[in-house]
This record gives C-alpha cells, structure tokens and sequence, in this order.
C-alpha cells in the first residue's frame, strides 16, 4: 500500500469505529532490552479497547483478538494482564510472530489499533514523520503521549493543579476570537502558566516537556476559540471545506515545529551561553543555534573546537539529514528532540555521521540499550555548554 493510501485508510478507520490506541513503538516492545518481558507494552487506560474490564492486582487473565493488516492475512495475538506478585502491567503477545513486520526496524515508529469490535482489531503501522503527524494532528493527539486512547471516558480525576492549568489556559485563550498569537508568545504563555502553577523545582528534562504539554494544551484552546464560527455554521462550498481544513492542519505542524525551538532558545537563555538563534554560516543557511556567535564561526581563525551546533527537531527520524551541511566547519552536530525511539540501523547512520542526540531523559529507555550512552539528556547538554562556555 503506498504510504499516502495508508494514511488515508488510517484515518478513515478511525473515524468510521471512533476507538483507537496508538503508540511510539520502544526497543521494549521489539525486545531489544533483553528484558524478560514479552510483546508490545500497552498502557493501562487502554485497558478498555483489549479488555470488558479492567485487570485486577493479584491476577493474571488474556484475552485474544483478531489483527486486519491491509494487503496481508488477519492472525490471532494475544493481549494479556499481569497482575499477580509485582507486575501491574498490559502486554500484546504473539503479535510480532504473527505480523508482516519485522519488529527489529520499527522502533520509533507508530502504531495503531483501531478497535472494530472487541475481539477485531484493525491495525496500521506509520513509519514517516509527515504521516505520523497528520494522523495524530487529525485527532488532536499530541505527540507527547507516548500512549495515547482515543475515544473513551477515562476515570482519572485531575488534581488541583490540573484545575488550575485548565483554567489559566481556557482564561488567555477566550481573549483569541479572530486572529491566533505568534507561536513565540504561546510558548511564553506556557511557561508563564507552569511558573504560576509550580513553585518546587523540576528537572530541566521534565519540565521541558511540561512546557511543550501545556502549550498543545493551550494552542487546542486557542483553536476552540478561534474557530468557533466555523465549526457552528455548515459549509455551503466542498473547495471551502477542504481550504479550512487543510489550513488548519498546517497551522498545527507549524506551531508544533516552532515550540521545541523557543523553548530550547529560552533554556539556553536562562543558561547564560553565548548564542546565536537563528545561526549563519555559509552563504544562507540558517541552522537553529551557533554558539557562541555567527562572528566567531565566520572567523577562520576561531579554533573550531569551541564552536558549538545545535539544531532543534520535533521529531527526527527522517529529518536529521537535514543538518548534515548546515554548519561546514563544525564535524560534530547536536540535534535536540522529541523522538520517542529510533531503530537500530538509524542510530548507526547518526553515529557515523557524527550527530549526538539530545533527547528528554524520560524518553531514553525508549531507544536501543547500546545506543543510551550516546544520548545526551538536555540537563547533561546545558551542563556541557555552561562548562565550555564558562567565563
């Protein structure tokens, strides 16, 4: 199936059956961990899309289903709970042996499971960061949610803190009835709403990534807001539809693109490093960051060794070639990003082509074991800056 038809039969199934679970595939999932686990982790909110009811402690119980692939015969897996001595865990076995795929070269990629009923499941595996992207943007999921359900009520009851997020970003949001802010002033307002709502200290890693959470959260309010007249009168013209729609879409990515950069951009900041945002090199390519300035770079005496790149990716793994001759004189390249888990063969190419991941320590146990001391969190990063940069 060519990748645009999957996409397309993707969400169409979605909408069509209303019910799905998806997921950043970890090297868990695939066994790359060597841990004694087996199948694909599934989280416990979406215990009602594999279960008539939830696990209960002290017991374990399975539940088989039936997987549609398109353009490949169905096959049986088996989705158990392990809830007996100190496990409290879903997990979806046999699914690697029976499936199409080899598990190996799936790692960061998405999975779906679109719940036709509950012993049917249609299942689509996205491996391109467009398409990943306008699947989850399409439902409004954000890619932060290693896990995401969609289509059910949980019971999880917010905390006062929740409560009081909600109401800051629903407060700034009803101020937006035409016009959206600049992607640089809803990250701002991100971080403005954390700093109200949490006075303990964080690490840098988490509270990164709380940014980012509560600015999804607050740009879904802003389009709320926004687009309330369009979504409460009919479209009279299809061509209307589909311009608003897409316009839509694309305003989503472009946001989404834009935060990690401001964020990254004011921790740097607050850091106290040299920096440039964007950077110059040669003729006019603009990487995200040159440190500590496009002078120095541009100066062919400056030792290049105290020279420092940084580009700044949402999501990387089909976009971190993009770097590669942003900056001539720098061999080695830092990339800071929200990948959720890269496969094995990508992590080699990065490797020899010298780029060091900067990656939210969380989401480190979602890549191959042997590649984790190559990761760099955005903690161990600044640490690195400030120290090379130091007065």
């Amino acid at each position: 199936m060519h990748p645009s038809d999957k996409l397309t039969k993707a969400i169409e199934m979605a909408n069509k059956f209303g019910r799905f679970y998806c997921k950043f595939i970890s090297a868990n999932d695939v066994g790359l961990t060597k841990a004694h686990q087996e199948g694909l982790y599934i989280s416990i909110n979406a215990s009602q899309i594999f279960f008539d009811e939830k696990g209960q402690r002290g017991e374990n119980k399975d539940h088989f289903i039936k997987v549609h692939i398109d353009g490949h015969p169905s096959f049986e897996s088996r989705a158990i709970w392990y809830g007996s001595k100190t496990r409290r865990e879903y997990r979806l076995t046999r699914f690697w042996t029976n499936s199409p795929f080899n598990k190996y070269d799936q790692v960061g990629n998405l999975i779906i499971f679109i719940q036709a009923s509950i012993d049917d499941f249609y299942c689509f595996l996205l491996d391109g960061e467009e398409e990943i992207e306008t699947f989850l943007q399409s439902f409004s999921i954000s890619l932060l949610k290693n896990n995401a359900v969609y289509g059910l009520d949980t019971d999880d009851k917010e905390t006062q803190i929740e409560l009081k997020i909600n109401s800051l970003i629903n407060t700034y949001a009803s101020s937006f009835v035409e016009e959206f802010p600049s992607t640089m002033e809803m990250s701002e307002k991100a971080r403005q709403i954390y700093f109200n709502c949490f006075n303990r200290p964080h690490l840098v890693d988490s509270v990164l990534l709380r940014w980012i959470d509560i600015e999804y959260q607050l740009f879904r309010a802003i389009e709320k807001s926004v687009y309330k007249p369009y979504l409460t009168e009919p479209f009279c013209n299809l061509d209307l539809l589909l311009d608003f729609s897409n316009s839509a879409l694309n305003r989503r990515k472009s946001r989404a693109g834009h935060s990690l950069e401001h964020h990254a951009d004011f921790l740097l900041y607050q850091a106290e490093v040299p920096i440039i945002h964007p950077g110059k090199t040669e003729g006019k390519k603009k990487p995200d960051f040159i440190l500590p300035s496009n002078e120095a770079y541009a100066y062919l005496l400056y030792d290049e060794k105290n020279l420092t790149f940084l580009g700044a990716k949402t999501t990387c793994k089909d976009r971190w070639r993009q770097i590669l001759n942003e900056a001539n004189r720098i061999p080695v390249k830092h990339l800071i990003t929200l990948q959720q888990g890269i496969s094995k063969n990508q992590m080699e190419e990065m490797k020899e082509e010298k780029v060091v991941l900067v990656v939210p320590k969380p989401y480190h146990d979602y890549y191959p074991p042997e590649y984790r001391d190559g990761l760099m969190s955005v903690g161990d990063f600044l640490g690195y800056l400030i120290d090379k940069y130091a007065v």
